[in-house]
This record gives structure tokens, sequence and C-alpha cells, in this order.
């Protein structure tokens, strides 16, 4: 019997508990608090869920915790929108990022909208190699350079942005 993962882009069920989980982390990092991420785990905790489910829920708290963990420890990481987006990074939480970003994305202007939403779409394209989806990713990250090449010192330094654009070209190249 073949094994079904969990793919948000391909059954409305993972894609609520995605959703749901990154909406409570991003509130818990705004408010440097666990409470909203220990809530959903708990909502969803209650619900029959498939074990796809329920795995990634199981996943995602501990790497939540982790990250939220450091925050906790390193205030001036939390205070820095970038270099928190880099620690989502960094822990593969690539939709949490792009949702972290977007928040900032909202409110920004000009050519600062512009670069971040080429950060939000570097982080769109290794949501959507996770789950196999590499044609879209081609073309999220064609987007995402297209910006960032011309804009590169508008990136914040805190985020790190030569080697995940060196994964940028990587991915357009293997296309």
């Amino acid at each position: 019997m073949m094994k079904i993962l969990f793919n948000p882009f391909e059954d409305r069920t993972d894609r609520d508990v995605r959703n749901f989980l990154g909406s409570a982390f991003i509130s818990a990092l705004h408010k440097g608090d666990h409470t909203p991420v220990a809530q959903a785990v708990s909502d969803l905790g209650r619900k029959k869920l498939p074990d796809r489910a329920q795995n990634y829920i199981k996943a995602r708290h501990e790497r939540y915790t982790a990250v939220l963990s450091q925050i906790s420890s390193n205030p001036i990481l939390g205070a820095d929108i970038y270099a928190t987006a880099c620690l989502l990074w960094d822990e593969a939480l690539f939709f949490e990022c792009h949702e972290w970003l977007e928040q900032n994305y909202r409110v920004a202007q000009g050519q600062k909208k512009k670069v971040l939403q080429a950060m939000i779409r570097t982080a769109g394209t290794f949501e959507l190699l996770a789950y196999n989806r590499k044609k879209a990713a081609v073309s999220v990250a064609a987007k995402a350079l297209a910006v960032l090449e011309p804009h590169l010192l508008q990136v914040p330094e805190s985020f790190d942005i030569h080697p995940k654009m060196a994964r940028l070209r990587a991915v357009i190249k293997d296309a």
C-alpha cells in the first residue's frame, strides 16, 4: 500500500492544518509567546485527523518551539524581521518565512515592497519544492531573481540572501 504524504497543495485538510498552525506561529512570533502555538496544537489534537496531518503537527510544533526558544534567548534576533525570517529559513520553515515576510510586505512601499515580494517568492520557491512542485518553483524562482539581482544591496544583510540566490539559480538551471 502506498503511503499518502502530507500535501497542502493537493489536500484541503492538509492545507487547513498548515494554514491554521502557520497563523498561530506568526501570532506567537509577534507576541513572543508560545501560547498561540500550544492552543492551535491542542485544538487540532481534538480533531480526528489523518496520521500524516498528526505527524506534520508534531514536527512543526517541535520546530516552532525551537525557533521561539532561540528568539526568547536572543531579543535582538526577535527585533529584526529579516533575522527572524532567516532563522525560519534555516529551520526549513519556508511557508512560515513566507507568511512572516508577507506581514511586512503589506505595509511596505516602493522598492522595499518589490524586494520583500522577491524575498517572499524565494521562500515560496522552496515551499513548492518541498512538495515536489518543480515547474511552479522554477517560475517563482525566476521572478524572485529578476528583482533580487538588480536590487541586491537593498536586501538586509541579516537575511543572508547570497546562498538563497545561489539555490534559486540552481533550481532554474536544474529545470
